[in-house]
């Protein structure tokens, strides 16, 4: 396999990448940068109106809360990191954030294959790898690149479908079940898989996705009743919720859209 690799932190470069380098470093200033936050923020932020609001809103508030007991989160690795979506929840808490994609943007600290990091081992204290390893070919030797990359004692923050519409990028492969996230897991010292959604929440964004089947095949009309259908779910799905929660678990990993897993090394 051929990468390349860039200066981040403790990292180190070849002499062929000290222009790629010089590009990098005012990544944070960079309009590129600033365009990406936007898109980030739409993602930490989704409209109600949009099909994934359920998925990506709960999301974020895994993530907050996660976070929000943290003074410090150390040296963080985002792989599959795009736009760099959840940045701006640890930016204050960080020692450094290292971004790392299979595809060279002007954001991207590192290029390279997520199952072949080109990083030294016991590099981070905090590993992030969400909505990754569905398009992967081995979702393993990437969960086993977070694991080696991981300091004694670091954490890694997976998210990963349980069920969801097809989304190629750049190959949609892998659905996980609990158990089966958890085997990918097996290596680290203390794992808790979590249903991102529950099950009312999780039935309502599976009726957001699959109904636009329908509204697909309805041209321009099918186009314009989406924000509607997906506003009526998705409030549905929020007080179905509500309601059911005094008699169910709140965390319902057996029917949910998606999968958050907390491993420690």
């Amino acid at each position: 396999m051929s990468f390349r690799t860039v200066n981040v932190g403790d990292q180190t470069s070849s002499p062929s990448s000290d222009l790629h380098d010089r590009r990098k470093r005012g990544k944070y200033d960079s309009e590129e940068f600033r365009r990406a936050q936007e898109v980030a923020h739409a993602r930490l932020y989704p409209s109600i109106f949009a099909s994934n609001f359920l998925v990506l809103r709960n999301r974020r508030v895994h993530m907050q809360q996660f976070f929000a007991g943290m003074k410090s989160a150390g040296k963080i690795l985002d792989v599959g990191a795009q736009y760099c979506p959840y940045y701006p929840l640890f930016k204050d808490k960080c020692e450094s954030y290292t971004s790392l994609d299979l595809v060279d943007t002007p954001i991207v600290d590192v290029v390279c294959d997520a199952e072949q990091m080109n990083l030294a081992d016991n590099s981070f204290d905090l590993v992030l790898c969400t909505q990754v390893l569905e398009h992967v070919q081995n979702p393993g030797r990437v969960v086993d690149e977070c694991h080696r990359v991981l300091k004694p004692g670091g954490m890694l923050i997976a998210t990963a479908p349980s069920m969801y519409p097809q989304h190629g990028y750049p190959a949609d492969n892998w659905r996980f079940m609990p158990d089966g996230f958890r085997y990918l897991l097996r290596a680290f010292s203390e794992v808790e898989v979590l249903g991102e959604l529950d099950f009312a929440e999780s039935l309502a964004s599976a009726n957001c996705f699959f109904g636009q089947v329908l509204t697909g095949r309805m041209g321009k009309l099918g186009r314009a009743m989406n924000p509607l259908w997906h506003l009526a779910t998705n409030v549905c799905g929020m007080a179905l919720s509500l309601a059911l929660r005094p008699l169910s678990r709140s965390n319902f990993s057996s029917y949910t859209m998606n999968l958050w897993a907390q491993a420690r090394k």
